[in-house]
């Protein structure tokens, strides 16, 4: 197709809409991008914005909406990329800091994340999924009481968020909270219940408390869930064991072996002596 056809394309599409009759060539893209994108068109929404920015390079909407439409198709870096243009070109606008952080963390990108994620907060720090998402940044760069804050500001205006919770929880194990992480979770879990993941965090909150009884039910829905962490086999082992259930403990540490004895001789060895020592008794 021809230059020529396409303007035709294009223009006929515009007349067809009252709305985009007058408009200018970059706003007659963005706006077909927009009703691609409100149909689910993912792929030709993406096309149309490119062509707004083609048309007017210092479209900060067409950016912003294709790097959301880049991001939707795990186009990780392309959206990266697309994102630092909006705050480049819009440098008080939130949104672009706030979907740059989300990207990095995404990529593992965590020390990007962290100052694109404070300068988004520090714009607009009613923004929950900023802060939450700061929060998570925090805890992976190794800064578990940074975050623990962070969490908390984002959970006084959404409370009922379990991932947030979740995290939250997560956090709070890594600095020893572990009494108001099971709190935290048991609030989780009784929004999702039965959650595998939250779970698994659960049983190793009140395991680091010393509550086997309590922690054993929640390391069997956790691994029932599909939980892969084969360490999830050695506590609940370990917790059997430590309630006077052999039978149990045994099924579980065999179990655990057979997960990691190609992979962790050394730790095969050990868990090699711990049953035969077990089975002894």
């Amino acid at each position: 197709m021809n230059a020529l056809n396409r303007a035709v394309m294009t223009f006929a599409f515009a007349a067809a809409l009252p709305s985009l009759a007058f408009a200018d060539e970059a706003e007659v893209h963005y706006r077909m991008c927009m009703a691609h994108k409100k149909s689910g068109k993912v792929e030709e929404a993406e096309t149309e914005c490119q062509k707004a920015i083609d048309a007017r390079p210092d479209h900060g909407a067409a950016y912003y909406t294709l790097a959301t439409l880049q991001r939707q198709r795990n186009k990780l870096e392309q959206s990266l990329a697309s994102f630092k243009k909006v705050r480049e070109l819009e440098p008080t606008n939130a949104s672009g800091w706030a979907g740059e952080g989300a990207v990095c963390l995404r990529l593992d990108k965590i020390d990007e994340a962290v100052t694109a994620l404070q300068q988004a907060v520090a714009l607009d720090p009613k923004d929950t999924t900023s802060v939450a998402n700061l929060g998570n940044a925090l805890r992976k760069q190794g800064h578990p009481e940074q975050a623990i804050e962070a969490y908390r500001k984002a959970l006084e205006k959404d409370k009922d968020n379990v991932d947030l919770l979740n995290n939250f929880a997560v956090a709070l194990r890594a600095q020893n909270k572990n009494a108001e992480a099971i709190e935290v979770l048991q609030r989780a879990l009784a929004k999702k219940p039965g959650d595998p993941n939250m779970s698994g965090n659960l049983a190793k909150a009140l395991r680091s408390e010393k509550r086997y009884a309590d922690a054993i039910p929640y390391y069997e829905a956790a691994i029932k869930g599909g939980e892969k962490d084969p360490g999830l086999w050695f506590d609940l082992a370990y917790s059997y064991e430590q309630t006077n259930q052999k039978d149990k403990a045994l099924e579980a540490y065999k179990k655990h072996l057979a997960l990691i004895k190609d992979k962790d001789p050394r730790a095969a060895t050990y868990i090699s002596e711990t049953i035969e020592k077990l089975e002894k008794k």
